[in-house]
Formats: structure tokens, C-alpha cells, sequence
């Protein structure tokens, strides 16, 4: 009898387990946009964070928001529904427009809790704070070892608080910076400075005399403080990787290869180019994965369409085809596109990202 007592208990264990597994797993289009939803920044379909570490999340970014400009969403799934974590945190960055229209200054920190995969999207305007090098390393640094540890709360928390305090120009200590994406710690206040600078009509000028200036000035080594070189093409192709001359040769990402006389240290910075239609590959993480949709349905008014996608890596064998829905088409101008159901809250500015971040497992 106490035998079978046990069996008994340990199946409704199991049972709960599979159930707390499964929650939270519902298809990505029923994920609510936070920001139509209630106003605020985080969506957790699985219920996995503390009621206090959503709001510490929430006050966070809406003080990063109010003195930067920047836009930041927390979504935590149950499941990625068998796609990979890039191809989930695309689509939501693409579909909610996180951070502000030309500015493309959003961030989306996106946790897949049954895949244990993590992922921190940065938009176009922030890649040059947060370069993917970074992003990784930060996530190593404040992530992860949470998340190993089972701290949870304490990690998305403390991988939210190093987001904002690198975009409001404060240093942020990393782990492992490898040095091909060594970013000096200064460039945050460049980029408050480049949000400041966005409101007034010389915006533009500015941005490329400040882009050029901070790329072009002279470095110093961050092991012996010696006086860098900067490599020529010719000279810094000798230097990177198979996949990172691919990238250039596609013109979707730019390298500067910097050489120390001093001890031989070699510094590649990476500058991903906003225009370029390639995007970061999910199988070799070089920005050289093409896409194109075709429509095969149009949507109308009464209905949705449908497009066939095909996805292609010029540099691996990464080769995907799939269809998407296309949505129906709304009724009137002031239809909102935003996921989810709508709710007192604005939405997001309507911000781009080009693949630009990092994904771990833990």
C-alpha cells in the first residue's frame, strides 16, 4: 500500500512537472505586446518571474525610456514552438517595432524557459554600443551563471540593469571581452549623446561627423597602453575569419583591424552597416543569411493571406523555406498592428533590427 501510495505521488509529480513545462508554450502569435496590453515593458506568458522582479523590470526601463530615449522589452515563452530563439526574437522585434522610429534605438530581452535558450535583439541605432561581441559577453557575465544556478528573477534582472547602465554610458565590468569586439566603455555616452543630438535638424550631419570621428581617432592598447595601428584592407583581411571576410565581401558588416607594436595585441572592431538586407544567420552567426517572401494569397479585409519565405546563408549551408501568415487587413488607419490584445497602454515607437545580439544556453 505505502508502495503504491508513492507511485501515485510521484505521477501527479510528474504530471505537474509536464503541465509547468507546457504552460506558457502557446503559439507565438498569441504572445500580448506589453505596451498596448497595460503600458509597461514585460510580458511573461509562463508566469516564471516574481511578481516584484516584473516590477523592478518595469521600473528599470521606464527610466532608462524617460532619460534616453531607448525602449526595451522583456518576454518570457514556454516554448519557442520549434523555431530557434533568433528566429522567435526577430519576428517579435519586427512585429512590435521595439524602440523609437528612426532612431531604431529598442532592445528585446527574450527567455525561452522549456528550450533554455536566452536572447538579447538590439536595434539598428544601438549596434554600435552594443555590438554582438558584447551583447554575448554580458550575457556570459550576468546571465548565465544566474540561470545555471537556477537565480532565475536574478538573472534577467541583473542582464536588464547591464543593458541600461551600457546605454546610459555607465561602465559595465564583462567578463570575457574577446578583443575582435572590444568596444571602449565610452561609446554608451556617445550613444546618449547621438539620442540628444537626434531632435534637432543637424541630426544628421552630426551623426556621421561623430560616427567617423570615434571610428577614425587613435587607440591605445587596452593590455600595454602602446599607441595602435590601424591595418590597412589588404593588411586586416590577413586577420579575420573566413566568415568575417564574407561579411565585407557582402558589405553587411565592416572590420577595422587594429595592431599593437607594442606587445603584438590585435583589436577588430566590427560595425554592422544599417542598410545592408543580410541578416545574422541562425547556424554560423555571420550576417550573411538572405531573405525574400513571396506573396502567394494577398490578405483582404475579410481574411488573412499567405507568402512563401525563403531564408539563404551565402556563406554555410543554412537554407530554409516556410509560409507566414499575412495579416488581414485592417478596417480603418488607426488598426493597430501590435500583437496581442489591445489595452490602455501606447505601443512601441516602431523601431528596426538588422539580427544584431546574442543568444546563449544554459
Amino acid at each position: 500500500m505505502v508502495y503504491a501510495g508513492l507511485m501515485r505521488l510521484l505521477a501527479m509529480a510528474l504530471a505537474f512537472v509536464l503541465a509547468a513545462g507546457c504552460g506558457g508554450s502557446a503559439s507565438i502569435d498569441d504572445i500580448p505586446n506589453p505596451r498596448t496590453r497595460d503600458g509597461t515593458w514585460v510580458t511573461d506568458v509562463p508566469g516564471a518571474l516574481r511578481p516584484d522582479t516584473v516590477a523592478t523590470l518595469n521600473r528599470v526601463i521606464n527610466e532608462l525610456e524617460r532619460t534616453t530615449g531607448v525602449e526595451v522589452a522583456v518576454v518570457v515563452v514556454g516554448s519557442l514552438g520549434g523555431s530557434t530563439v533568433e528566429e522567435v526574437a526577430e519576428r517579435i522585434f519586427r512585429r512590435w517595432g521595439i524602440g523609437k522610429a528612426g532612431q531604431d534605438n529598442g532592445l528585446l530581452f527574450l527567455w525561452s524557459t522549456g528550450d533554455r535558450r536566452v536572447r538579447i535583439e538590439v536595434g539598428y541605432g544601438l549596434e554600435p554600443i552594443l555590438p554582438d561581441g558584447k551583447v554575448g559577453a554580458l550575457l556570459d557575465t550576468y546571465v548565465i551563471p544566474r540561470f545555471k544556478a537556477g537565480q532565475y528573477d536574478e538573472g534577467v534582472v541583473a542582464g536588464v540593469d547591464a543593458l541600461a547602465r551600457a546605454v546610459g554610458g555607465q561602465p559595465v565590468p564583462l567578463r570575457s571581452l574577446r578583443s575582435e569586439d572590444y568596444q571602449p566603455e565610452s561609446s554608451g555616452r556617445f550613444g546618449l549623446w547621438m539620442g540628444l543630438l537626434s531632435a534637432v535638424p543637424l541630426a544628421v550631419v552630426a551623426s556621421v561627423v561623430l560616427r567617423r570621428w570615434r571610428r577614425n581617432r587613435r587607440r591605445r592598447c587596452p593590455q600595454c597602453r602602446t599607441r595602435m595601428r590601424r591595418l590597412d584592407e589588404a593588411e586586416d583581411d590577413e586577420h579575420l575569419e573566413e566568415g568575417q571576410r564574407a561579411e565585407e565581401r557582402l558589405k553587411s558588416v565592416d572590420y577595422d583591424v587594429w595592431s599593437c607594436p607594442g606587445c603584438s595585441f590585435k583589436l577588430t572592431l566590427r560595425y554592422p552597416r544599417g542598410l545592408s538586407s543580410y541578416d545574422t544567420c541562425p547556424q554560423c552567426s555571420n550576417r550573411t543569411k538572405s531573405r525574400t517572401k513571396t506573396v502567394v494569397e494577398p490578405a483582404t479585409r475579410h481574411g488573412e493571406g499567405s507568402a512563401q519565405v525563403v531564408e539563404h546563408c551565402e556563406f554555410c549551408s543554412y537554407h530554409v523555406e516556410y509560409t507566414v501568415a499575412l495579416e488581414r487587413l485592417a478596417e480603418s488607419s488607426g488598426s493597430s498592428s501590435s500583437w496581442g490584445s489591445s489595452g490602455g497602454g501606447s505601443s512601441f515607437g516602431g523601431g528596426r533590427s538588422g539580427g544584431g545580439g546574442a543568444s546563449r544556453g544554459y
